[in-house]
């Protein structure tokens, strides 16, 4: 199997203001809500008289911002459609699903997931391309998500109360830094008490076996094979030790035993029925983040290679193939590899979008394929987000934009959209409402200042509305609002 070798930074500076954010609203007044009665396992709801879920959630708000500020989270459509439709799959299951998930591809190719408060999933490129089927996948993010319905956090918070704010202040921003960098991780640690440490780095062992039995009943609610969970842990037994016994990042808070296997093997054993194990979906995407993130030099020798065997190439190897060929800018040949693949009804939306893709890179527009599309994908976020990109290209400004309208309302907000709708309302000569999409596209990455700065060129605009006037000022209101919260904790 081919991995891919490439690494992004990862910014550590972002880590300071986790840490203020995060003692600004544990101070905030934790109001008691009353938590629905579930028929789900349960080991104790202690937190829920410490960390509403209504508090959870505004946290989780503000933790969504600061992630996309401080780490190189995926904004490829394509990807960041697929990495939500799986997670929303799998969280349809839960009888305790009340929180507004949102599932995250962190460029890292490290392998690594984790959860936050309030519903946020993240997950790693690295996980991606290590896993082969997709439910080995699946039961990552429903182990994650689990994490999250039985407010396992939340409970880590309780257990640390008794310790004084600053050594909470410690833990918290620590847990961050150990994700992505696990020196920085440990010396934040160090200057805890070693209680606290041992309550709340890692997840306990009883946490991670409810973790494990409420994630496989998701994934069988969701239809998605529970054997993929023990699959994954044999997978990760097997990287351990290939690698000399050093534990991947995604280990050091999920500790992992030959017992836990076991039970996950045993667990899985009690479900009957037709599951599923993998998905075209699923091939594509991991196949979409190898292109993407492995250098093109070598994956276009590999596939130049493997073609001239006699099996030659999969039409997902041709798919992964065509998209290195177009980042070597050798877009003539990536489109004839794409001509290679049997279309059908599974992949059909994949390699449509890639062709258009690589058509768009070449200069040239594929509106009429894209609205084809469009009419078969309604709500599409990679079909809107390509088609108003032709569109523009075509300088149909207004009709982009009102493409990028339609999908806003029926999604939540996007910082995709976003700036997709600020160049093409620049395009429409609308200054107000490029710079007000804009703003709305660094504030959804914490970059409150700028944010502001594009709120007064909207409001300074010529041509600029009553309506959108007063829409724009109430949303700069709010923007100051949220960075004053912010330097209250410097």
């Amino acid at each position: 199997m081919l991995h891919h070798s490439y690494r992004k930074n990862v910014p550590d500076t972002y880590l300071p203001c986790l840490k203020r954010l995060w003692l600004g609203l544990l101070l905030m007044a934790l109001a008691p809500l009353s938590i629905a009665d579930s028929d789900l396992p349960n080991i104790g709801d202690s937190a829920s008289t410490e960390l509403s879920q209504a508090k959870e959630i505004e946290l989780g708000r503000v933790l969504l911002t600061e992630i996309r500020r401080g780490l190189p989270v995926s904004n490829d459509p394509e990807l960041v459609q697929y990495v939500q439709a799986l997670g929303t799959r799998i969280v349809s299951g839960s009888l305790e699903s009340n929180f507004p998930f949102t599932f995250l591809l962190v460029e890292n190719p490290s392998i690594n997931a984790f959860a936050m408060p309030g519903g946020i999933i993240a997950i790693n490129s690295g996980l991606l391309t290590l896993t082969t089927q997709e439910s080995e996948l699946a039961s990552v993010i429903a182990h994650e998500i689990a994490h999250v319905t039985q407010r396992h956090i939340a409970r880590n918070l309780e257990n640390a109360k008794s310790f004084n704010v600053v050594s909470a202040l410690t833990f918290l921003g620590a847990i961050l830094a150990s994700i992505y960098n696990v020196d920085l991780g440990q010396a934040a640690l160090m200057t805890s008490q070693a209680g606290l440490q041992q309550a709340t780095l890692a997840y306990s062992r009883a946490f991670e076996q409810e973790a494990d039995r409420i994630g496989m009943q998701l994934m069988v609610s969701a239809g998605i094979d529970p054997y993929g969970m023990p699959q994954f842990f044999k997978r990760m037994h097997k990287y351990t030790q290939l690698n000399h016994g050093k534990l991947p990042e995604f280990l050091r808070t999920h500790p992992l035993t030959l017992a836990r296997i076991t039970e996950s093997e045993a667990r899985a054993r009690q479900y009957r029925g037709s599951y599923a194990f993998n998905s075209i979906d699923y091939n594509y995407a991991r196949a979409r983040t190898l292109a993407l993130s492995t250098p093109h030099t070598e994956l276009i020798e590999h596939y130049r290679a493997k073609g001239r065997t006699p099996g030659g190439l999969s039409d997902v190897e041709h798919y992964t193939y065509a998209l290195a060929l177009s980042r070597a800018g050798r877009h003539e040949q990536g489109l004839r590899h794409l001509e290679e693949i049997t279309v059908n009804a599974d992949n059909r939306l994949t390699v449509r979008l890639a062709d258009a893709q690589i058509r768009l890179a070449m200069g040239q527009t594929a509106t009429d394929a894209l609205e084809a599309l469009d009419r078969i994908y309604p709500g599409s976020l990679p079909v809107t987000y390509y088609l108003a990109m032709s569109l523009i290209k075509e300088d149909r400004a207004q009709r982009a934009l009102e493409k990028l309208d339609q999908l806003s309302r029926v999604q939540v907000q996007n910082p995709l959209i976003d700036k997709m709708t600020a160049k093409a309302a620049s395009k429409a000569q609308m200054p107000w409402r490029s710079h007000e999409s804009l703003g709305n596209f660094y504030a959804a990455h914490g970059q409150y200042d700028i944010a502001m700065e594009q709120v007064q060129l909207a409001l300074q605009s010529p041509g600029i509305d009553a309506s959108s006037k007063a829409r724009i000022e109430a949303r700069g209101i709010q923007l100051r609002q949220l960075e004053q919260q912010r330097e209250q904790f410097k």
